[in-house]
């Protein structure tokens, strides 16, 4: 018998009752499609994938599945299994009923189903299987996962049991196991093996002769150039920073000749401080007797000026009164030069006022009314004469008769209140009159009131205005008004007449007042004659006085300003003195020199100043001003060069940042700067030896490919030789990712050509890291690198799946799935999968397995044989599933569905022999 895998059985899991499926041989699983085909060879990996986190069932995850093979603690999953040291041993997990979990277990021994069943026919329950076994002679040995995968595989943590070894599948290396499970898995299922797992189990298979990790390219150049870096990015960031190292120099030549100045002023000014209070008391003394000497003539000046002023303001009086007694008497004469004398004036004023009181008198007897009364009297007299003839006129047909006649009596009393007497009395021609539109249109209107269309009116309180009088009343009053207009008339005249009298008195009386006037103006010309020789005399006088007294204040005014200049001046000299004794003191108590750096100035490297700094009293304030702001730019040159100084750390240069002092980092960084060449000259050299040291992980990875490379040759040789379908040609080959090869072959032959000595000639004289060819393999190695964390053999190729049928050139496909038919694709998997597998195994311990092809009816009778053959050349026994038998196995196995479950049963089995000539 060939030790390998003998039956799989599957009792109340995965939809079965029971099945018992043959392995040691090729089997034609026959079932429609969707009957439990695959689920039921899918139960294995249980037993052999064990670690849930790579099984795979397809659509459904694994807490799905296990719910389905273990729905409770009856369920089981058995493998018998021959192995060439312990026999025929038993396989199996079997359901807790507990969240679905399942346990595993094994034995010595065949496998009988009937030793799992009660004396009723039902399964025995996880809790008494070791028991029940028991009875039938079986030890049974429970496992952990992880226990029971160390059993199969034999990994180095596994325990006998008993003296007996469970081993499974002796790998050529015990650490195979897990990717040894993962391609028995594809073998499980052969549609989900994709050409870059084929890659990665490859790479798995073959790592022990490629490098054990992975490489980080920018890890091992930062290694290589680790200090050269450091000092090339000190040498990089000082040319960065030539402006600012050339500003650091001029700040600190300037801080140096600022600190030799102050150190030189100081003591000057300190001195010069402790005279200052005396002087300043001295000067200020001086200034302040100067000052009140002046105010004290100015005072005197002032009051002399006042005097003078006043009495020149009296002569000035004195004279302007006196010219105009001149001017006043040439008036005079002027206007008297007619008159002879006083009397002439005397008698015209006798004369004129003897008229006068003859018009008083006869004023006195006269009386009478005034004429503007007389005439408004007469006027009236007018209106009434013209009414009373318009009146007799119309008498017997003026509008008020025909009103009498067309309207009731009230309504004639209602428009004799509203209508004026002139209009009640018009005459026929001057008006028509509808009576009966006229009464319709005052309606009820009465003596109390009347009303036209849009107006009401109380009229109760009205007069009438219209009585009708018979020709000789009306002739009777036209008399008396006559008669009235003759008297008025008469008075009007009179009264006129008094009033040209009256005229004529009040010019009398004006001509009086006027008489008067000149006779006091007469006395005054007679007065003003006689003393005008003494005034003529005393203009003179005061002409004289008025002139000299100008001079002397014109004199005293030049004086005044003269000593309210030198006031000024002294007073300016003292504001000046105490603004600048003020500037001093306030200068003196801001000093900045008392602290901070100044302390230990001296102390501090500086440039000896030689200018002469001597200088007055009275320059101190300036003095000391320009010695503030000098103190003051030391600060700020402190403060510019640290942060000159932070700016260039920032930016790179912090070659003699921990050097000691700032002072000693600040003067090795300006010789830095003077020497910058020559420090390139020796990172050239640097550079040059570092490449040499870089390229030894290159080589590493470029010793692992050609190392991949060549067992992919050996492994060709495996798959080559067996026969795919129509296939001539079907190889795997590793193709070079061109641009990271080459990237690393020209890291490589630059650091032979650096240890050849041909650098200086190679590079142009130019450094190594300033090569654009050589930069760009850098630059891609380590973004390649950084975006596949480090880089591996893995990187550096791609698998290409070479295909050629018969007669025709072979061509390379990136995806298997792509490079020929489903059939052919399925074998060619196949082949991968089982030559794989083959590999691992430990050759001189065969153990045959099983590998799964479902869609078998897609191959023809002869590719199913020669898969057949080559699954049993590797080791493995082959099982297909479709809807249809095959005639090319050695059994065929249909399955049942009864009582809503499928079942498997051995007296199903057709065992299929090939018939003898």
């Amino acid at each position: 018998m060939q030790h390998g895998f003998q039956r799989l059985v599957l009792l109340g899991s995965a939809g079965y009752s029971r099945a018992e499926l043959p392995l040691d041989g090729a089997v034609s699983l026959v079932a429609p499609n969707n009957t439990g085909k695959t689920s039921l060879i899918n139960a294995l990996q249980f037993l052999l994938i064990i670690d849930r986190r790579r099984m795979d069932f397809g659509a459904h995850d694994v807490e799905k599945s296990r719910r389905f093979y273990f729905p409770n603690n009856s369920a089981y999953v058995l493998l018998e299994v021959s192995l060439p040291e312990s026999g025929t041993v038993v396989l199996g997990c079997v359901g807790k009923g507990v969240s679905f979990e399942y346990e595993y277990f094994a034995y010595a021994g065949p496998l009988k189903v009937e030793e799992f069943c009660l004396p009723d026919g039902s399964l025995v329950a996880q809790p008494k299987l070791a028991s029940h076994l028991a009875t039938h002679g079986r030890r049974v040995f429970s496992y952990s996962g992880s226990e029971f995968a160390d059993m199969v595989y034999g990994g180095r943590n596994r325990k006998l049991s008993g003296s007996q070894d469970f081993c499974v599948f002796r790998l050529e290396h015990a650490s195979d196991a897990s990717v040894f499970q993962r391609v028995l898995t594809r073998t499980l299922r052969l549609d989900k093996l994709r050409s870059s797992e084929v890659k990665d189990y490859l790479l798995q298979i073959f790592r022990r002769d490629l490098p054990d990790a992975s490489i980080d390219f920018k890890a091992e150049w930062d290694k290589a150039f680790a200090d050269l870096n450091a000092e090339r990015s000190q040498y990089l960031a000082a040319e960065r920073l030539k402006g600012s190292l050339a500003e650091l120099e001029r700040k600190q030549d300037a801080r140096l000749t600022l600190r030799g100045k102050l150190l030189c002023w100081r003591p000057m000014i300190d001195e010069a401080l402790c005279q200052w209070q005396q002087h300043f008391e001295s000067r200020q003394q001086a200034l302040q007797h100067e000052l009140q000497q002046c105010d004290g003539e100015l005072d005197r000046l002032r009051e002399q000026d006042r005097q003078a002023v006043r009495e020149q303001s009296q002569w000035e009086l004195e004279q302007k009164q006196l010219r105009q007694e001149r001017q006043q008497l040439q008036a005079l004469q002027q206007r008297f030069a007619l008159v002879e004398s006083r009397a002439v004036l005397e008698t015209c004023r006798r004369d004129v006022q003897a008229q006068r009181d003859a018009l008083v008198v006869r004023l006195g007897q006269a009386q009478s009314r005034p004429p503007a009364s007389i005439e408004r009297d007469l006027s009236r007299v007018d209106r009434e004469l013209a009414q009373l003839t318009q009146e007799m006129r119309t008498q017997g047909h003026n509008l008020y008769q025909q009103l009498a006649g067309a309207l009731p009596p009230d309504q004639l009393a209602a428009l004799n209140k509203v209508l004026a007497r002139p209009v009640l009395t018009l005459g026929a021609e001057d008006f028509q009159l509808d009576g009966q539109a006229l009464s319709k249109a005052l309606g009820d209107a009465n003596g109390e009131h009347a009303g036209l269309p849009g107006l009401q009116l109380r009229v109760a309180a009205l007069p009438e205005q219209h009585q009708q009088r018979g020709l000789a009343e009306l002739g009777e009053l036209l008399r008396d008004l006559q008669q009235q207009q003759v008297q008025l008339k008469e008075q009007l005249e009179t009264a006129q007449a008094l009033a040209l009298v009256q005229r004529e008195r009040d010019g009398l009386e004006q001509q009086l007042v006027q008489l008067d006037a000149e006779l006091r103006d007469y006395s005054q010309l007679q007065a003003l004659q006689g003393s005008d020789a003494a005034r003529q005399a005393r203009l003179v006088t005061l002409d004289q006085k008025l002139a000299e007294l100008a001079t002397s204040l014109a004199q005293s005014a030049a004086r005044y300003r003269a000593l309210d200049q030198q006031r000024q001046q002294r007073q300016k000299d003292l504001d000046s003195l105490g603004q600048q004794h003020r500037q001093i003191e306030q200068r003196r108590n801001q000093r900045i020199d008392q602290e901070g750096p100044f302390t230990w100035l001296s102390d501090s490297p500086h440039h000896p100043w030689l200018a002469q700094p001597e200088f007055a009293l009275e320059q101190l304030a300036e003095r000391l001003q320009t010695y503030q702001a000098d103190c003051r730019q030391l600060l700020e040159l402190d403060d510019q060069i640290r942060r000159l100084l932070g700016e260039i750390h920032t930016g790179g240069l912090t070659k003699y940042q921990f050097v000691g002092e700032p002072e000693a980092e600040i003067a090795r960084l300006v010789e830095f700067a003077h020497h910058l060449p020559q420090e390139a000259e020796a990172l050239e050299k640097k550079v040059r030896s570092a490449v040499v040291n870089v390229a030894a992980c290159l080589r590493e990875l470029r010793d692992g490919l050609a190392a991949f490379k060549r067992r992919m040759r050996e492994f060709n040789r495996k798959i080559s030789g067996r026969q795919l379908s129509d296939l001539a040609v079907f190889k795997i080959e590793p193709e070079d990712e061109t641009a990271l090869v080459e990237a690393i072959e020209l890291l490589i032959s630059t650091a032979a050509t650096v240890g050849n000595g041909e650098t200086f000639e190679l590079f142009n004289q130019q450094s190594v890291l300033d090569d654009d060819q050589l930069n760009r393999a850098k630059t891609l190695l380590i973004e390649e690198g950084n975006a596949r964390h480090g880089l591996r053999v893995a990187d550096l190729f791609r698998l290409r799946f070479w295909v050629g049928k018969a007669g025709r050139e072979p061509e390379a496909f990136d995806d298997l799935d792509s490079a020929a038919s489903n059939g052919t694709v399925l074998m060619a998997k196949l082949v991968t999968g089982l030559a794989m597998l083959h590999l691992m195994q430990d050759q001189r311990r065969p153990i045959q397995g099983i590998c799964y092809l479902d869609e078998a009816l897609a191959l023809d009778a002869r590719n199913q044989r020669s898969l057949i053959e080559t699954a049993a050349e590797f080791g493995f026994s082959l099982i297909f599933a479709s809807p249809a038998p095959l005639t090319t196995v050695r059994y065929c196995v249909p399955i049942h569905h009864r009582q809503g479950s499928n079942q498997i049963s051995r007296f199903s089995w057709q065992i299929i022999e090939p018939v003898e000539a």
